[in-house]
């Protein structure tokens, strides 16, 4: 089986340390550590890619590539390879820019598949999602629910218009799994940065998103 998991933050500075990619990283973890290895997980941090934002050319509709974005090319190859993905998504914007043009060229290519072929079947049909939300704010029900009506349930909607099946946490949590901060102290104020320093509890953030891992690599 292969797994994807792709970090949508664009916070380039961060690296290896965006809160995203670390989650990327623990999932891998819960993977191997469940699966005993027998699983390929590859990680996309978008932030490293250089994607572009679709011309409507139409011409990616020949053989589902982008002519002229080597870079989604790539990450469109491992959507459609890989057999589970998981999207993690900061909310320091409505959606992150790169996740939408993923997701406006991944809409091009399948409705120019459809327009040339109404028999067209997506390479993306059926394939599991989990979406994992987060944010800066202090956790409390109305912020859990923020970010889950938000962000995770406009990202769920858009990748269940391309074919994919989104996997919920729980009834309440219908479209994915949320985390924010455990209080006000994991917000630290700096003298030489403009923006606080965030401090994440990771045994916490495991503990919440291990169910929704285990939800999507057990769908049938």
């Amino acid at each position: 089986m292969k797994v994807l998991c792709i970090s949508a933050s664009n916070t380039k500075s961060k690296g290896k340390n965006s809160a995203s990619t670390k989650v990327c990283e623990i999932i891998k973890r819960i993977i191997f550590k469940e699966y005993n290895k027998n699983v390929e997980v590859n990680v996309i941090p978008l932030m490293e890619y250089d994607v572009q934002s679709c011309a409507l050319c139409g011409k990616c509709s020949d053989d589902m590539k982008c002519v002229s974005d080597s870079d989604f090319n790539k990450v469109f190859s491992e959507l459609t390879k890989s057999d589970r993905i998981f999207i993690v998504v900061p909310h320091y914007s409505p959606i992150p820019s790169k996740l939408i043009i993923l997701f406006e060229k991944m809409n091009e290519i399948l409705y120019g598949g459809w327009i040339k072929d109404k028999n067209f079947t997506s390479p993306l049909s059926k394939k599991t999602v989990g979406i994992i939300g987060h944010g800066g704010m202090p956790e409390s029900e109305d912020v859990l629910n923020y970010y889950h009506q938000h962000l995770v349930t406009p990202i769920s909607r858009t990748l269940e218009s391309l074919s994919l099946k989104t996997i919920g946490l729980n009834e309440k949590f219908s479209k994915g799994v949320v985390f924010g901060l455990r209080d006000d102290t994991c917000i630290k104020e700096t003298r030489d940065e403009l923006f606080p320093q965030i401090i994440h509890d990771w045994p916490f953030i495991e503990e919440r998103i291990k169910p929704l891992v285990l939800n999507v690599m057990t769908y049938e």
